[in-house]
């Protein structure tokens, strides 16, 4: 009895000293464009509160279908940007949630059917007006942004892609709903295509087996699949100008599970080239410079090495005795963040 009594006190102690996991922030903007309240959501990257690189700034990735993805997207970017190598940045989530999916992610009106539709347009302007101006108010953004949709909210980042000034550096357009009003947007990059300069845009297109396993596959499956092959066989055809453009089919997973994967192929296929060899690095210092004019040329945008990261490779330096690299590694922190005081103290 007496055991348990001292097992039921244990227990309450530590359930009653038990905290919450915050992964993200819940956010409210009222838009004059929309006439609505908008929630979002927005995850920090693990270094945002470090008080050692308060100036970092971060690239930023805008989410459609927000309520659904924030979670694993978060999860993912925080796992593919941690360590000693790296495959993204460290990065800004912002989470878009839906009030009515169908309005805004369409294009184009379409008056035969029976919800509402065509808003696109005004959606992106209440999300380059109103909501990519009140994230730059409010945190240390890096003016690199990413676009991620899927199904229609494939087609609008595809319908974004294609504008003549494009509001978004790079997109991953996952198994976007082509098959939209006769297939519109594939269309508007035949008319377009040899014309436009895609310089500075990445795309990834992610593509399911639409068809699957079906024996008699739906008049919808069959449009959707064939307005998906109509644009890829476009972009690898013609070779937009100046376009990164790369595209993966998933035979193994349909349209809605293609999700998961092809998030994390997306993040890595357009920051490709960004891992660093961090035992190289340590011993030849001067490999840095070179891989980020690399990638930036790639992406066409600057970017620089993130100062915790850099950090952490000067401390690695360090622990294996290239003391004199690590002093110039972290001359080179101090010179992507000149008013950094603790790098300024660091190597004294």
């Amino acid at each position: 009895m007496r055991n348990l009594i001292i097992y039921t006190f244990c227990l309450f102690s530590m359930l009653s000293h038990a905290q919450n996991i915050e992964i993200g922030q819940v956010k409210t903007l009222q838009s004059t464009i929309l006439n609505e309240a908008r929630d979002y959501w927005v995850y920090l990257p693990e270094n945002y509160n470090n008080t050692n690189f308060k100036n970092q700034e971060y690239p930023v990735i805008y989410l459609l279908d927000g309520e659904k993805y924030f979670h694993v997207t978060s999860g993912m970017v925080k796992n593919l940007s941690n360590g000693y190598y790296p495959l993204i940045p460290e990065c800004i989530v912002v989470a878009i949630k839906n009030t009515n999916r169908s309005r805004d992610l369409t294009p184009t009106p379409v008056d035969s059917l029976s919800y509402q539709n065509g808003g696109a347009d005004i959606f992106e302007t209440f999300i380059t007006n109103e909501l990519i101006p009140e994230i730059t108010k409010n945190y240390n953004t890096l003016d690199y942004k990413i676009l991620i949709g899927h199904s229609f909210g494939g087609l609008f980042a595809i319908n974004s892609f294609l504008k003549e000034t494009p509001q978004f550096n790079a997109y991953i357009a996952i198994d976007p709903s082509l098959w939209w009003d006769n297939e519109v947007l594939v269309k508007k990059l035949k008319n377009s295509i040899t014309t436009t300069d895609f310089k500075g845009r990445t795309l990834f297109f992610a593509n399911a087996n639409s068809i699957g396993n079906q024996k008699t596959p739906s008049q919808q499956h069959e449009a959707h699949f064939t307005a998906k092959k109509n644009m890829i066989a476009l972009l690898e055809a013609t070779v937009p100008k100046n376009l990164n453009f790369h595209t993966k089919y998933y035979k193994n997973e349909d349209h809605g599970s293609v999700v998961l994967p092809s998030l994390i192929d997306g993040l890595r296929s357009i920051f490709k080239g960004y891992r660093i060899n961090v035992k190289e690095l340590i011993k030849t210092p001067s490999l840095l410079e070179q891989h980020y004019l690399d990638l930036s040329e790639k992406l066409g945008f600057t970017f620089k090495p993130q100062g915790p990261y850099l950090d952490r490779v000067v401390e690695l330096a360090i622990k294996r005795g290239e003391n004199e690299n690590a002093i110039i590694l972290n001359t080179i922190n101090k010179k992507i963040d000149p008013d950094n005081v603790y790098l300024k103290n660091k190597m004294n």
